[in-house]
């Protein structure tokens, strides 16, 4: 279909000096998990779809991450026998989102998010229970220790490799998730990498045209609807019409710094350390904006702690914060936060600590030689010599903890582990409660703590804790990096951009970092990101198709 395309866009754009604009039914900007999701409804739906991509390959911010799906009551979820309901999730979602979003948002998103997993099933697009990933808040009620979470399955490396469309390269084997092996070009694709390309697949099946390469860089208004967008590619503008309207799902604005600034997103370094991919510069929503719509939660992100090499490449530092035999300290070298928060979490405890004068962007990961050799950190798989890292200044080394101390500046880290080591070989925390088991809620929030640790064998009364006895010492530095940013245009429950006064601009829908997420502030489990972008990318063609229905009937 792309070769298609690209012929059609020859003979207009080369041989005629009109440039006559592409027709389509629907216009989808960007190719996240979201716009793929828009793309394919249409295209089942019948309608003439046409889906362009600012990158030269696709996949967006979703290629790199892990795809855990945050859906309640799915399929998966309930052939494990899983106890979920959507009366559970929407208790659930009342204590972790609250008011700050409207309910018919989050009330939409949680009657279509299984549908969506059920029909992109029966489109050929495979998942799988995450079996014991719990909700991030478990304690709160509606929550499932066990949690609701799916994944897309792995594809084999050849499957994935003869695919027609290319997907954004992932992160570093290992950076945002467990070290994984290296197990080379035959072997299995999962997480991003995976959904993208299943959604590809689909995509290109059903008749959907995959155009990379290509600019969005406005929209075309008509007597007040918006019937298309202006692009460039290869240097020279084009122009694609949707008749029924456009999807914006061009991600969000975590590279573009003036924005980030103007948004109150003001911590040195956040340009450099986000984990979004580099096309995200707000297009979508500054596009919007120029016509009026409302935005919402623009100084909010989907924070995670990171790490940045010298050589700029970031990671997620995901479970090593949980694993035993590390700790998290400020600058000062006394620890300040619980290391197995959710990340999110993480994010606001570290923009509350430092807004109070507390100096802990960055902080400094702290870590033992056996930590590094079972653990592994942030790319450095479990056992490889740190000596490069090292070498590169991306890891402090010192034989002791004293000689640590001195090499990072870190006054007080001495005494910190001193109490450490007592408490972990009590096997309680009782500065900030990691892995605790001292009361209810806490029994439950220990649960996703201690999940890393359960996997494998340990030796401590708490296997989330374990002293800092043995040298070497290594020390890392702890960024503040997001998933990307959270605010964007303010949406209906059918997707429909708003203006202030709440009227729907006609024809311009938006989903995914682009939309302002319906989950507030708050991070309610893995996939509470991705999951609502498939659904209301969804939810948008649906209503498209809808407004066709009612014009012809």
């Amino acid at each position: 279909m792309l070769d298609d395309w690209n012929v059609f866009y020859q003979y207009r754009h080369v041989n005629d000096t009109a440039r006559t604009p592409l027709e389509h039914d629907v216009v989808v900007v960007g190719s996240g998990a979201g716009g793929l999701v828009g793309a394919l409804t249409a295209a089942r739906r019948g309608l003439r779809v046409v889906l362009v991509e600012k990158a030269p390959y696709f996949g967006g911010t979703t290629s790199l991450s892990g795809a855990g799906l945050w859906a309640p009551a799915n399929l998966h979820v309930l052939a494990a026998g899983q106890p979920d309901s959507l009366d559970m999730a929407q208790e659930y979602m009342r204590h972790t989102v609250g008011d700050r979003t409207p309910t018919s948002m989050q009330q939409a998103f949680l009657h279509s998010a299984a549908e969506v997993i059920a029909w992109l099933e029966s489109q050929g697009v495979r998942f799988s229970f995450m079996s014991g990933y719990p909700d991030y808040h478990p304690g709160l009620p509606g929550a499932l220790l066990t949690g609701r979470a799916i994944t897309p399955k792995s594809m084999k490396g050849a499957v994935f490799s003869a695919g027609r469309h290319p997907v954004h390269p992932p992160m570093p084997m290992g950076a945002g998730g467990p070290p994984i092996p290296d197990v080379g070009p035959e072997g299995p694709v999962w997480g991003g990498q995976s959904l993208i390309a299943q959604l590809l697949t689909v995509c290109d099946e059903a008749g959907v045209e995959l155009v990379p390469s290509t600019a969005f860089t406005d929209l075309v208004v008509e007597d007040g609807r918006v019937v298309g967008i202006r692009a460039e590619r290869d240097g020279a503008p084009v122009e694609l019409r949707g008749r029924l309207g456009v999807l914006l799902a061009s991600g969000g604005f975590e590279h573009n710094a003036d924005m980030r600034t103007a948004a109150g997103q003001g911590v040195v370094g956040h340009g450099d350390w986000t984990l979004g991919v580099p096309e995200n510069t707000g297009d979508g929503i500054r596009a919007g904006m120029a016509l009026g719509a409302a935005t919402d939660l623009l100084e909010d992100c989907w924070w995670a702690p990171g790490f940045v090499r010298p050589d700029g490449q970031n990671s997620f530092v995901l479970w090593e914060r949980i694993a035993p035999g590390a700790i998290i300290v400020d600058r000062t070298g006394q620890r300040w936060i619980n290391e197995g928060c959710d990340y999110n979490t993480f994010g606001h405890l570290m923009l509350a600590a430092e807004a109070a004068g507390r100096p802990v962007i960055p902080s400094w990961f702290v870590m033992t030689q056996d930590f590094l050799d079972t653990a592994g950190f942030a790319g450095l798989r479990p056992g490889h010599d740190p000596a490069e890292w090292v070498a590169s200044g991306a890891l402090v080394r010192a034989d002791t903890v004293e000689e640590l101390a001195t090499a990072i500046d870190a006054p007080e880290l001495v005494a910190q582990v001193e109490r450490w080591n007592v408490a972990a070989a009590a096997g309680v925390d009782e500065e900030h409660g990691r892995g605790a088991e001292d009361s209810h809620e806490r029994q439950l929030l220990a649960v996703f703590q201690r999940y890393p640790g359960i996997a494998g064998p340990h030796q401590h009364p708490n296997p989330s804790l374990a002293p800092l006895a043995t040298g070497p010492f290594y020390a890392a530095k702890l960024v503040l990096s997001d998933l990307g940013t959270k605010g964007g245009l303010v949406c209906d429950e059918q997707a429909r951009v708003l203006r202030e006064d709440r009227s729907a601009i006609p024809g311009l829908y938006a989903c995914g970092n682009t939309m302002a997420s319906m989950m507030g502030h708050s991070y309610p489990g893995p996939g509470a990101c991705i999951t609502p972008a498939m659904a209301f990318g969804h939810l948008a063609v649906e209503a498209m198709a809808a407004e066709l229905t009612g014009a012809e009937a």
